[in-house]
Parts: C-alpha cells; sequence; structure tokens
C-alpha cells in the first residue's frame, strides 16, 4: 500500500494561547464553502444586498463520455499507462490493476481510475476527445443552505449531465442582482468523420470561445452581448468574441463594458476560406467545423466596448471605444488591442489598450515600438499615464464613483519583473499614480476592487526568497485605506484561532457597506475523491485524511478600529505551503479572455 502523505503538516496549537480575550479582532470570518458538488469555490464579488458571486472549479464526478472512446481501445490503454508510469508523482494517484482496467474499460470507473481518465482528458489537445473546462458560477443568497448554480451556456449531454466542458468566468453583481461575465460554447460531440483510416473519428467543437453575457438570479432577465463583428448579420464570423467585465446604470440603462471582437485577421480567413489553404488541404482529414476550431484563436482582432441595454434586454447601441495606438502606418499589420474592465456611476471606464512606446510619436513607421499601458476613457479620449522610464505593462482594474482607481503596473526590482499596485484619480487634470508601500520592496502586489470608501483590497507576496514558476512565493490577501495611507495583512484582522484555521489568500471585493470583505482562503477539509466519497486505499477509508481546499470567506467588521491582530507566537513558525500557492488566477488568465493575446513586437 503506497502510505499516505499529508499536503500540509497540521497545526497543533493550545487553546490556552488563543485566549480570545487577549485579542482585538477587527473582522470576523464566514466560510461560504458551501458548494458541495466542487473541490474548491472562490469569493469573485458581493453586493450591498448580501448576495455573493462564486465561482467553482474541480468537479467531482466529471462526466467522462466513454461512448466515444476509441473502439480498439487505445484510449483506455493510454489511460492506464499514464497511471502506471506516473504514479509516483501523485501522493494520492495508484496504479490501475485488473480488475479496476475492467471496471474503466467497461465505462465504471472507481475514483482512482476515474482521476487519471480526467488527467489524460486535460493533457489532450486537437479536437479529437471530450474537453474539460469545469469553471462554474455560483451565486450565494444570504442565509441559505446552498450556492445556486448559473451554468449559463452550457448544455446537457443524453445522460442528463452538463458537458462542464464551458469556462464560466463570473465577472460581477450588482445591488439589482444581475450577475455577469464571459463564457465559452458547450463542446459536444459531431457525427462520425471517416478520413479514410480503418474507424470513424468523433471530433468535439463550440460555436465560439467567449461570449458576454447578463442574467438575473430568479431568471427573469437573461441577455447576451453580441460581439461587435456579429452586428453585421451578411457576414460569417465564426461566433465572434465578446466578454463583460463590469456593468453600470447610467440614464435608466444598463452599461456594460468589456471586450469584442472587431475585425478578423485576414490570414486566419484565408486559411479557413481559401482554396488550396489550411482547410481546404485537410477537408479530407476533418470536419470544416473541426478546422475552424483550430483556427479560431488567432482568427479575431478586438477592442475596447460598449454596450447600452434597455429595460427588456433589447441592445440600443454598441460603441467601440478604440485604441490608443494611432497614426497606425498602412504597412503595420499587428493585432493591437484595448479593454476595457471597469465603470462608475458617471461613465468613466478604466482598462488597458496599446500605445506607442514613444509618447510623442505621430508618425509610426510599421515596426513602431508599443507597449500595452493603462487606460483610461473618458470624453471620447484614450488617457495613456504610464512612466515608460520606470514602469511597463500596465493595467487599470477598478474604479470608484469619485473617480478614483486602482490598478497594477510592472517595474523591475532587484532585477526581477514585478506588479506593484498604485491608485489615481482619473478627475485629475493630470494622472499621477501614486504607489504605496506593499508587504516588502521586492512583494508583487495585485489590487482586485476599490469601494465609494477608498479602500483597495488586493493580493501579494508575503515571502522574500528567489522565486521561480514551479516555487512561486505564498500570498496573502491585503487591504489599504487611502485616507490613513495604511496598509494591512487582512489575516491580521482575524482572532488566532481564525489565523490558524484560514489562510487568506486573497481579498477579492470590499463593499460600501461596513466595509465588508470578500475573498478566498485555504483551509483544511476532509480529503475527498474525484467522485466526491471520502478518500480511500485498497477499498479502505483513511479517517483522518485531509487536504487543502480553496473557499470564498467574508470578512464583517466588529466595529472595532483597524488593527493588527500578530500571532506569530501562538501560531508559531507558520511554514507549511497549502497548496502551492493560489492559482485560479491562472485560469482566468489562460480565459483572458480566451483571447490569445499575442505580443506585439
Amino acid at each position: 500500500m503506497k502510505t499516505l502523505i499529508k499536503s500540509v503538516i497540521a497545526l497543533s496549537i493550545s487553546g490556552a494561547l488563543l485566549a480570545p480575550a487577549a485579542q482585538a479582532v477587527t473582522y470576523t470570518i464566514e466560510d461560504l464553502g458551501i458548494v458541495d458538488t466542487v473541490e474548491n469555490s472562490y469569493g469573485i464579488e458581493q453586493n450591498n444586498s448580501g448576495q455573493v458571486l462564486l465561482s467553482g472549479q474541480t468537479t467531482y464526478n466529471f462526466p467522462v463520455q466513454f461512448q466515444h472512446f476509441d473502439e480498439d481501445g487505445d484510449d483506455f490503454d493510454e489511460i492506464v499507462r499514464l497511471a502506471n508510469n506516473t504514479h509516483d508523482s501523485y501522493y494520492d494517484l495508484f496504479k490501475i490493476d485488473d480488475a479496476a482496467e475492467d471496471a474503466l474499460r467497461a465505462g465504471n470507473p472507481d475514483a482512482n481510475a476515474l482521476s487519471w481518465t480526467i488527467l489524460w482528458l486535460r493533457s489532450k489537445g486537437g479536437t479529437l476527445h471530450q474537453k474539460y473546462g469545469d469553471a462554474q458560477v455560483y451565486v450565494y443568497e444570504p442565509n441559505s443552505d446552498a450556492a445556486i448554480e448559473l451554468p449559463v451556456f452550457d448544455e446537457t449531454f443524453e445522460d442528463g449531465n452538463y458537458t462542464r466542458s464551458t469556462i464560466d468566468v463570473a465577472k460581477g453583481i450588482t445591488d439589482a442582482g444581475l450577475v455577469y461575465g464571459h463564457s465559452s460554447a458547450p463542446y459536444q460531440a459531431l457525427d462520425p468523420f471517416d478520413d479514410g483510416g480503418s474507424e470513424l473519428n468523433t471530433h468535439w467543437v463550440n460555436d465560439f470561445a467567449s461570449r458576454g453575457w447578463v442574467r438575473s438570479i430568479d431568471g427573469s432577465v437573461e441577455f447576451d452581448l453580441i460581439p461587435f463583428t456579429e452586428l453585421d448579420e451578411t457576414t460569417n464570423h465564426y461566433g465572434g468574441l465578446s466578454a463583460v467585465n463590469d456593468i453600470a446604470s447610467i440614464n435608466g440603462n444598463t452599461v456594460a463594458i468589456g471586450t469584442s471582437s472587431v475585425a478578423l485577421n485576414s490570414r486566419a480567413v484565408e486559411d479557413l476560406e481559401e482554396e488550396g489553404d489550411y482547410c481546404d488541404d485537410r477537408e479530407d482529414d476533418m470536419p470544416f467545423e473541426a478546422c475552424v476550431q483550430i483556427i479560431r484563436p488567432n482568427l479575431y482582432y478586438s477592442n475596447a466596448l460598449k454596450w447600452e441595454v434597455d429595460e427588456s434586454g433589447t441592445l440600443i447601441a454598441a460603441t467601440d471605444l478604440g485604441r490608443g495606438v494611432v497614426n497606425i502606418d498602412e504597412d503595420d499589420k499587428r493585432p493591437f488591442t484595448s479593454d476595457a474592465l471597469s465603470i462608475n456611476d458617471s461613465g468613466i471606464i478604466v482598462g488597458y489598450s496599446h500605445f506607442w512606446w514613444d509618447e510623442d510619436e505621430t508618425t509610426p513607421s510599421s515596426n513602431e515600438r508599443v507597449g500595452s499601458f493603462a487606460a483610461i476613457f473618458k470624453d471620447d479620449q484614450i488617457i495613456d499615464f504610464t512612466d515608460r522610464d520606470d514602469y511597463f505593462d500596465s493595467k487599470a482594474l477598478d474604479i470608484n464613483n469619485d473617480g478614483v482607481f486602482t490598478g497594477y503596473m510592472y517595474k523591475y526590482v532587484n532585477g526581477k519583473a514585478r506588479t506593484k499596485f498604485y491608485y489615481a484619480n482619473a478627475n485629475d487634470a493630470e494622472i499621477t499614480p501614486v504607489f504605496p508601500t506593499d508587504f516588502f520592496k521586492g512583494s508583487s502586489s495585485y489590487p482586485h476592487a476599490i469601494n465609494n470608501n477608498g479602500m483597495i483590497v488586493g493580493e501579494g507576496e508575503v515571502e522574500d526568497f528567489v522565486d521561480s514558476g514551479s516555487t512561486p512565493r505564498r500570498r496573502h490577501g491585503f487591504l489599504y485605506s487611502i485616507n490613513d495611507d495604511a496598509f494591512y495583512n487582512v489575516n491580521q484582522f482575524l482572532s488566532c484561532d481564525d489565523q490558524a484555521k484560514y489562510t487568506i489568500v486573497e481579498a477579492r471585493d470590499i463593499n460600501d457597506d461596513n466595509n465588508v470583505i470578500l475573498g478566498t482562503a485555504w483551509v483544511k477539509a476532509p480529503k475527498l475523491d474525484s467522485k466526491g466519497e471520502p478518500f480511500s486505499i485498497d477499498g479502505q477509508v483513511i479517517l483522518d485524511a485531509e487536504q487543502d481546499v480553496l473557499v470564498a470567506v467574508r470578512l464583517t467588521p466588529t466595529g472595532e478600529e483597524f488593527q493588527v491582530n500578530d500571532c506569530s507566537v501562538e501560531l508559531g513558525e507558520k511554514t507549511e505551503r497549502r497548496g502551492a500557492s493560489f492559482g485560479f488566477l491562472s485560469i482566468l488568465a489562460g480565459m483572458s479572455l480566451l483571447f490569445r493575446r499575442r505580443r506585439v513586437s
């Protein structure tokens, strides 16, 4: 029997050392881990009514469609070979024995074989295998026992299970209960295709990679934001791309902002449509829909966009907000882009765009140097304010109703690129970013939200070792008060008991009503297998098996002044690395927005 290795070392702390009477607790914590169909849940945004938008990942009982596996059993052979060759790399996965292999080939795998099947599916590119998306949207209503799932575009297989092939990116929830974001379409199997081989092949395709949407929790409101290229119904744009990043109510209308495809890449269109080009050459090897699937990531150019929708959900207007690069040389065919990320009630929009690196350039060459920088979209202008001498690759992420916004800029610290969060005022004649002191000089910091009280929340690195892709630094959530110029680790607002149980890795949102914080935390939970059952080895349940999972948490003020509750003595050196650092942002980045951002040199 393989020895079960704990994912982290459990803390053992004397209750006498955690006496709450000696503590000044600024916030209490509420665990919102109420999605029992997924392993991890993440806090996204809350409204002032107490409704919370969540994202879930790692579905239990993923619906593998075994009937589409190779008839000769090659797919099953690959799964068994993967398990037998790599099981030593996973502390909680094992070889697939003969009995388990028979059950797997019959389409009834045990939890271990199901885990290997999922790993195998996720490793497969192309169109010949079922797709794994597995990021869902949930809404928690106050005083509810469970969160409500909003499946958006996902569909069911014949067995009644959702495909779980979509990536649903939840972005926000309004005080009126409108939820918005962007999602991919579900992948479904085409009819078997004869490519002249020994058997027919099944290809998996979907209709679009990203589509912006707005939904109400009760189902009374449901509309999608059509990509700009789709407004011309006379042209086939192969689904287009759109994403909703924020919503405001202005003059009685819903104003949504985000990104949309605005033009087609002529070279990619030639690959799809020209005789003798890529798809034409492969018409005997795959159906045309599968070829579209392959070409689509390079098919679109996208810009920041604004949609205006009336109360019935009818689109009134769609406005291309443009890009910061101007006077583009006619021979310059690079895919410049822009994106609108947040809007306030005055209609000021912030985001990012390509700009010329030389801010004074008026006659750019065909290979003029460009950069992607934070942008303000205001009064039909696109305002750039990044100091190129010290910073690069900047974004403006969120803006409040006073025009104060926050974002990040990259800069080199001790020879390594780090993100540093800032704030500025969009109403100033000259935009001057302020960079508060964060966890330490070489810490990367990233803001997520700013409220109308001048409070910014986000996440930042708390370890100072030389990091790498395989060993990232741990991150903790932070709160910064503009009015007091005070930066806090939100973990230290909690009691020592709560700090022992939870590690808050990001503060995602902060509302205007008493500065209630929504975040995500690591917490220990009983270990479950891929079917959501208690973890077992050789049929024996391991009663004390634990795992670190991510859960959404809500922090509610106690009414005390902000005070740091240093529990280092009580907790000892808390050196365990929970879950190898917070990773949900990698999903959003991978989706991000499912627009493949090609580097413009």
